[in-house]
């Protein structure tokens, strides 16, 4: 069976390391997050097991290391004029096999796998899909209920790369060796040279001090809790890349009692927190802080003032500090507030300042365990698609556990089958003033993600997205 076009091509200079578990080993690849998770397949996927699914399965379509949609398992499409409709093409499926591979089996997994993402944001998001049909053994169907222009974007996901056991659909294959993961492909008929690329998942701190060790090429899925530990005097100017990305970073309401029972209080922690000075240790430069939940325009659009931007921040936590002794004036002592954050450098610097800020209003805050029970809890999650379903899906009833809007949902829900484009933007927009009125969000602004790269690594690239799959590193540059 023929090879999707994504991998046909000589893989290049990075593969230059050898395998191995050993402590000196040299890798080509560090991914930071948990070796464990990155192995199974919860949902929605942590991201280094996006990029492992991403590499072993095959979605209709892909990204390439630009974020551009490229083709995977559909060779080619054509879109209505609609825009209702989505008619896949495959071609690399060769009916000569013993037991090939048929549009109706793609059907039949992709609906499969979409069923696994109920009560999940990107199940919200499927919900665009009215229908998935196979047309003919090479031709899929997918309908929609509304027009979407980012359609081919929300199939490129890692979570929509599908497995077909015992079918070649040319993805890579994967073998383990102790700590180390392999990602290979074989050498084909077409004169396609055999190649392999070591991985190896750790946390933050060990797989930042790997790289600077010189033992990789590349680390992906920095983040916030990575960045304290790059030296940055001892990397080349470069070597550190910044995604130009969106999204949603920021403390949800996990609990609405006691002092958080009131939207007026939640609203006095969002206007007590300086976010410049919380992001200020961090030395991200460019970063801005962003109050809305649902961004307005691409990234790095400059957006429209807030109701509290005429505030300095002194005048903003005099404002909270009101509220604050207001209510216990009436109700009491308020007992610290708990706040879930992940563990780690990054964690630590955040819960420094977040605590100064809710010192400077009469507040008390405590810490807790990611997994833990907390009144706040920090949510961190790139942008996928630039439409506000996606962020008003993240904060939906049946996704979030915490302080939400059943009827901002309501209209979120109406705006998935409206035809007309002036409308469905009217319901989005009421529905994220719903969830504002309400301070179900508190954000700082949108979500950081960053590379280290050791010179030039031939399929990487920044984008917009912050994903880079790692099948592109098997890839020629376009």
């Amino acid at each position: 069976m023929p090879v999707p076009s994504r991998i046909l091509v000589p893989i290049l200079a990075l593969l230059t390391a050898a395998c191995g578990s050993g402590g000196d080993a040299r890798f080509d690849v560090l991914l930071i997050g948990d070796p464990a998770e990155a192995l199974e397949d919860k949902v929605p996927l942590p991201a280094a097991a996006g990029l492992i699914r991403e590499a072993t399965g095959s979605g209709l379509v892909a990204l390439d290391a630009q974020g551009r949609i490229q083709p995977d398992l559909a060779a080619r499409w054509i879109v209505t004029d609609d825009g209702l409709s989505y008619i896949f093409r495959f071609e690399s499926f060769d009916p000569d096999e013993k037991d090939p591979l048929t549009a109706d089996d793609v059907r039949k997994a992709l609906q499969a796998r979409i069923r696994q993402f109920k009560n999940t944001g990107l199940g919200l998001d499927l919900r665009i899909i009215d229908g998935i049909y196979a047309r003919t053994d090479e031709v899929v169907e997918i309908q929609l209920k509304s027009a979407m222009p980012e359609f081919l974007q929300l199939l490129a996901r890692p979570e929509l790369a599908l497995r077909f056991e015992g079918r070649d659909t040319g993805a890579l294959t994967l073998s383990a060796d102790g700590p180390v993961l392999t990602l290979s492909r074989p050498a084909g008929p077409d004169g396609r040279v055999a190649a392999s690329l070591d991985v190896r998942i750790s946390s933050a701190r060990d797989a930042v001090r790997r790289f600077q060790a010189g033992e990789a090429e590349l680390l992906l899925d920095g983040g916030l809790d990575a960045l304290p530990h790059v030296e940055l005097g001892g990397l080349l100017r470069g070597t550190i890349r910044l995604d130009p990305i969106t999204g949603i970073f920021g403390l949800s309401i996990a609990k609405n009692d006691g002092f958080l029972s009131r939207a007026a209080n939640r609203e006095a922690i969002s206007l007590a927190i300086d976010r410049q000075a919380l992001i200020a240790p961090f030395n991200i430069g460019g970063w801005t802080p962003r109050v809305r939940l649902v961004p307005v325009g691409m990234p790095g659009t400059a957006q429209p003032p807030g109701p509290w931007d005429g505030y300095t921040m002194e005048q903003r936590q005099a404002f909270a500090a009101q509220r604050v002794a207001g209510w216990a004036a009436t109700k009491g002592p308020i007992p610290p507030i708990t706040i879930a954050l992940p563990p780690g450098s990054g964690g630590d610097i955040l819960f420094r300042r977040l605590s100064a800020d809710f010192s400077n209003v009469g507040l008390a805050a405590k810490r807790v365990g990611p997994d833990a029970d907390a009144q706040l809890r920090l949510v961190e999650d790139v942008a996928w698609l630039d439409q506000p379903e996606w962020y008003l899906h993240r904060f939906d009833c049946a996704v979030i556990n915490g302080v939400c809007s059943a009827e901002a949902d309501k209209l979120v829900g109406e705006s998935i089958g409206e035809p007309d484009m002036a409308k469905r933007a009217a319901l989005l927009s009421e529905a994220e003033r719903l969830l504002t009125a309400e301070t179900t969000f508190i954000s700082f602004g949108p979500p950081i993600r960053f590379s280290l790269v050791r010179g030039g690594v031939d399929g990487f690239a920044v984008n917009r997205w912050g994903f880079h799959p790692l099948s592109q590193l098997f890839a020629t540059p376009n």
